[in-house]
């Protein structure tokens, strides 16, 4: 499978600037979506009571382990760290990723992960997405689906 790079939402730059999300600070989030999701919309701006227009839809179903909202990002803040020069930054999560196991239940219908800043449990505004895959996947219990950042990180800025 190979994965896209992660695409930052148009609201996440104004949220960014703003200050309403605060990189390296805030609480994030991972959620895995299916392929019917409309979780590569460039236009979306919030997870969970945004309406139809600007929430994302079709999360995978809270079953093997996965919990409705995603996981926390380890860590938990994410972090920025030092590009090729002092000008550069990077916002990263971690080395190793993040991994989503399949206990007891398949994790079905997988297609994209979606980096959230967590205001609560159902509730914050969308930062980025990738697309896992070119099609729907499924993680059979008792498997691990592992979603590591490039070395580059999630995204940079100069």
């Amino acid at each position: 499978m190979a994965a896209t790079a992660w695409q930052l939402y148009n609201s996440a730059k104004k949220y960014i600037g703003n200050g309403t999300i605060t990189l390296g600070i805030g609480n994030f989030k991972m959620v895995l979506a299916e392929t019917a999701s409309n979780a590569s919309t460039f236009t979306l701006s919030a997870y969970g009571g945004g309406g139809a227009l600007t929430s994302v839809t079709n999360e995978i179903g809270a079953a093997g382990g996965y919990t409705t909202g995603g996981r926390d990002l380890v860590p938990a803040t994410a972090q920025w760290v030092e590009g090729a020069s002092a000008k550069q930054q990077k916002f990263t999560m971690s080395a190793v990723g993040l991994a989503f196991t399949a206990s007891g239940a398949s994790l079905v219908n997988i297609r994209y992960a979606i980096i959230r800043n967590s205001t609560g449990a159902t509730a914050g505004k969308l930062l980025c997405f990738c697309q896992l895959s070119s099609s729907q996947f499924t993680v059979t219990s008792p498997n691990t689906l592992t979603v590591l950042p490039a070395a580059t990180g999630i995204f940079t800025l100069t």
